[in-house]
């Protein structure tokens, strides 16, 4: 089965200006559904909670009637009492105990756990912000042969792993996400 990490976030403006400046939020929505739509028929997808992104999974799951069980979503504890309602629509959400007080050091913690949960055949990025780059950073460490699929054309962090790296013009250009993720996700249909 398919193991892919799921690295997304919509941007805030409050954060860094770069990442919600460049963010397009409708591309972020629709690659987030194609991922979800090619993905889970064939495989699982790990991802950490974020308020806008586990309800869309939620939303695109119900739609097309996937099974819930082949999504892991993190979820740090340092933000409980804050997560997303939509939490309770999958099976296993899985929390990580907090670094008392320590917001970046409980990310950190929550982030070695995910990544290192199961063996990852490969990850996609989209949207995000520092968060992302933080990922797309320890995924590359820890899984150096996995496919790594950032979507540029969702703007913000994605975007730059993009240009940090050497990847396929497709992965900026190629807005039908289905076709992107079924050529470079290692998919056996």
């Amino acid at each position: 089965m398919l193991n892919v990490f799921l690295s997304s976030s919509v941007p805030l403006p409050t954060r860094h200006r770069r990442f919600f400046e460049s963010a397009d939020v409708l591309a972020i929505r629709e690659s987030v559904k194609a991922l979800v739509e090619i993905v889970l028929p064939f495989g699982r997808i790990t991802t950490g909670g974020h308020p806008a992104i586990t309800p869309l999974i939620g939303l695109f799951v119900r739609e097309a009637g996937l099974p819930r069980d082949r999504l892991t979503i993190f979820q740090s504890r340092f933000f409980e009492g804050m997560f997303p309602d939509a939490n309770d629509q999958f099976a296993d959400v899985r929390l990580v105990d907090a670094i008392a007080g320590d917001r970046d050091e409980s990310l950190r913690k929550m982030r070695e756990e995910m990544l290192q949960s199961q063996r990852f055949e490969a990850a996609v990025f989209i949207g995000g912000m520092e968060g992302v780059l933080e990922e797309a950073a320890m995924f590359a460490e820890l899984y150096p042969e996995a496919a790594m699929i950032p979507v540029a054309s969702t703007g913000a962090a994605a975007s730059e792993v993009y240009w940090a790296g050497a990847y396929p013009t497709e992965f900026q250009t190629e807005l039908t996400y289905p076709t992107l993720f079924r050529h470079y996700l290692p998919i056996e249909f």
